[in-house]
C-alpha cells in the first residue's frame, strides 16, 4: 500500500467514525471489526520498528487507551449477552457463531428447554475460554457498573449509578479501580434483589451519615493517582474496621516452630510499643543515618544521627516507596493479578498495614521457589548497604537493641523516637483524661491512657501556630534547621508535601523554600518537608515549588499536570 492510498483510507475511516453505522448489516459490521483489530496488530508492529523515543511514548498511551476501552466494553458485552439470553443458543448456532458462518438474516435458534449453560456467567466463561470465577465476576461487575436485567429481560440503572458514571465517561480513569471500588462498597450492602423485581440502591454509609459510594465518587475524582488510592483505601480500612469486631490478640511473641533451619515467632506489639516499634523499624530502614547503616550488620554505631531527616544533600540513595504494604484495603483495591503501586510494595515494611488475628499474614519466601537467596549464606556484616535485604536488617537492628540491654551497654544504635500531635485544649485540662487524644509521627491515633503514659514518660515540647496556620519561628536564623525548627515544620506538613508521597517521617528532610544559596533565611515560615526522592527532584528542577498562602506547594511537571495547578500532599497518614 502506497503512502497516498493510506492517507486516502484513513479520511475514509475518520468519516466513517463521524457518521452513523447500518445496524442491520451485522455480518458487515462483524467483519469490520475483525479487520480493524487485524489492522491494529499491524499498525503497532509497524509503529515498535520506528526509532524514535516520541513515537514509543505516543504509541504507549494509545495502546493504554485502546485497553482500558477494551476493559471497559467487557462489562458492556456480559450485558449484551445476558440481556439477548445468549446463554441458551443451540449447539449449532453456537458452532456457526465460532465459524464466522452465521446467516444473521433470520432469527436466532435458542434452547426452550434446558441448555448447557445455566447463566451467563457460567457461558462467559466458557465461550471465551476464562476462568469460572471470572465469568461470574465480569456479569457481577456489570450488574454493578453497566445495568441489572429483570426478570422479564428488560434492563435498568446499575447499583452503582455515581461510580458507572465515572466507570464509562471518564477516560482518563483507570477502570479497574472504579471495579474494584464498586466490589469493595458492594460487600457493604444487602444482596441486590432485582432480579426477584426488588431493586435494592446503595444505602451504606459511615458514621456521618455520607453515602458511601458517594464519598468514594468524590474520591476517584483527585487528580493525583496516589493520593486517589490512598485515600480510596483508608475509607474502605475504616469502613471494614467499622463493621467488623476484630477480637485484639495479647501482645508478645510466640513461637510458632521451625521452617528449615529457621525459628518461626508471631509477634504483636500494642499500646505506646507500636510507635517505639516502628519507629525501630524506620530507622532501620533509613540508608541515610549512622543507626540504619548499624542495623546491616547488627552492631552499635558510635555515632548517632537520630534527627528525623536530613539536611539538604547530595549523598546517594533512595528515598524508600510508599506504605500500607498488608493493608486489606489495599489487597481490595489492588488485587495480586495487578503490581501493586509504589506506596504498596513490601520494601517500605509491612509493619504500616493492618492483620488482623484471624487472619495472620501468610508465609512469604524473600525469592521463588527453586531460586536461590544470594546473601542467604554470607555473614550479613560483609554486606554492602543494599545487599541485606530488608527483614534481615530489621532482625539486626532488634538483635543489636537486645545485646546492648543484655550487656548493660548505652543505647548508642537506634534509639526510638517517639513525637505526638496533640491539641492545647486537650493539655490544659489534664483531669479530664478520658478525653485526651493524640497522633502519633507515624499516624498511630492513640487512646486516653496510652496518650497519659506517654506524657508522664516523655519530654514534651510544644510547638505554637499562628493565625494564619504556620508555626511561629523557634530558632535562630542559620544555615541549617534546628530540631526545634524541623518539629515545628513536620508538626505543620505531616510528611513530605508532595502529592501522593507516604514517605515515613525518618525519611523526612527539610529544604530551603527559598534557597539558602538564593538568599532564602532559615525558618519554620521558609521550609518544608521533602522525602530524599521528592527534595533532589527539586532541586534537579523536575518539578517546581511556589508558595500560596504562605505555604509551600508543588507544581508537577506540564505532562503530569497540564492546568499548572499548585498541589499540597493530603494523603492521609497511615494507621
Amino acid at each position: 500500500m502506497s503512502i497516498h492510498q493510506l492517507v486516502a483510507a484513513s479520511q475514509t475511516l475518520r468519516e466513517a467514525l463521524t457518521g452513523s453505522l447500518p445496524r442491520a448489516a451485522a455480518q458487515m459490521l462483524l467483519e469490520l471489526m475483525a479487520s480493524c483489530c487485524a489492522l491494529l496488530v499491524k499498525l503497532s508492529v509497524s509503529l515498535r520498528e520506528i526509532d524514535d523515543p516520541r513515537v514509543a511514548a505516543a504509541h504507549a498511551r494509545l495502546v493504554e487507551t485502546i485497553y482500558r476501552y477494551t476493559l471497559r466494553e467487557q462489562l458492556h458485552s456480559a450485558i449484551h449477552l445476558e440481556s439477548t439470553g445468549a446463554h441458551m443458543l443451540e449447539d449449532e448456532e453456537l458452532v456457526a457463531v465460532a465459524e464466522s458462518r452465521s446467516s444473521f438474516a433470520v432469527g436466532a435458534r435458542q434452547h426452550s428447554g434446558r441448555a448447557h449453560y445455566q447463566n451467563t456467567g457460567e457461558f462467559l466463561a466458557t465461550w471465551l475460554g476464562l476462568n469460572s470465577h471470572e465469568g461470574q465476576n465480569r456479569v457481577r461487575d456489570a450488574h454493578l457498573l453497566i445495568a441489572r436485567r429483570l426478570m422479564d429481560g428488560s434492563t435498568i440503572a446499575p447499583r452503582m449509578n455515581q461510580l458507572a458514571t465515572l466507570y464509562t465517561q471518564a477516560p482518563a480513569l483507570d477502570p479497574r479501580l472504579v471495579a474494584r471500588v464498586a466490589r469493595a462498597l458492594d460487600k457493604f450492602e444487602p444482596a441486590d434483589t432485582c432480579f426477584q423485581g426488588q431493586p435494592l440502591e446503595p444505602t451504606a454509609s459511615n458514621e456521618q451519615g455520607q453515602l458511601l459510594e458517594h464519598l468514594a465518587a468524590e474520591l476517584l475524582q483527585e487528580p493525583d493517582r496516589a493520593t486517589r488510592e490512598s485515600k480510596l483505601a483508608a475509607l474502605l480500612a475504616t469502613q471494614r474496621k467499622a463493621r467488623k469486631k476484630t477480637r485484639n490478640p495479647e501482645p508478645g511473641i510466640y513461637p510458632r516452630g521451625t521452617v528449615g533451619d529457621c525459628d518461626k515467632y508471631e509477634l504483636y506489639v500494642a499500646g505506646t510499643q507500636r510507635e517505639e516499634f516502628r519507629s525501630t523499624l524506620a530507622q532501620a530502614d533509613n540508608p541515610r543515618t549512622n543507626a540504619g547503616k548499624a542495623a546491616r550488620s547488627g552492631e552499635s554505631s558510635d555515632g548517632v544521627d537520630m534527627d528525623y531527616g536530613a539536611e539538604e544533600s547530595g549523598s546517594q540513595g533512595e528515598a524508600q516507596p510508599g506504605q500500607n504494604a498488608g493493608d486489606p484495603a489495599v489487597d481490595e483495591l489492588f488485587s495480586s493479578k495487578e503490581p501493586p503501586p509504589p506506596w504498596a510494595r513490601e520494601d517500605r515494611g509491612t509493619f504500616f498495614g493492618q492483620q488482623s488475628a484471624e487472619e495472620p499474614e501468610a508465609e512469604q519466601p524473600a525469592h521463588g521457589a527453586g531460586e536461590a537467596n544470594p546473601s542467604r549464606n554470607l555473614d550479613s556484616s560483609l554486606l554492602g548497604d543494599g545487599e541485606v535485604p530488608v527483614a534481615q536488617r530489621r532482625l539486626n537492628a532488634l538483635m543489636a537493641a537486645l545485646r546492648r540491654r543484655s550487656t548493660g551497654k548505652a543505647a548508642n544504635g537506634i534509639t526510638p523516637k517517639i513525637g505526638m500531635l496533640i491539641q492545647l485544649s486537650d493539655l490544659q485540662d489534664l483531669r479530664e483524661a478520658s478525653k485526651l487524644r493524640a497522633t502519633t509521627g507515624h499516624g498511630l491515633n492513640l487512646d486516653s491512657v496510652d496518650t497519659a503514659q506517654l506524657i508522664c514518660q516523655g519530654e514534651i515540647y510544644r510547638v505554637v501556630f499562628g493565625p494564619d496556620g504556620q508555626p511561629l519561628d523557634v530558632g535562630r536564623k542559620e544555615r541549617f534547621f534546628t530540631d526545634a525548627m524541623k518539629r515545628a515544620i513536620f508538626a505543620r506538613d505531616r510528611g513530605c508535601i508532595v502529592p501522593g508521597c507516604t514517605a515515613p517521617p525518618e525519611m523526612i528532610e527539610y529544604h530551603h523554600d527559598n534557597w539558602w544559596e538564593r538568599g532564602g533565611c532559615t525558618s519554620v515560615r521558609n521550609g518544608s518537608c521533602l522525602c530524599r526522592r521528592h527534595h533532589h527532584a527539586i532541586h534537579a528542577g523536575l518539578i517546581g515549588l511556589v508558595t500560596v498562602g504562605g505555604l509551600a506547594h508543588i507544581m508537577l511537571p506540564k505532562h503530569l499536570d497540564p492546568l499548572q495547578i499548585p498541589r499540597r500532599n493530603s494523603v492521609p497518614v497511615a494507621a
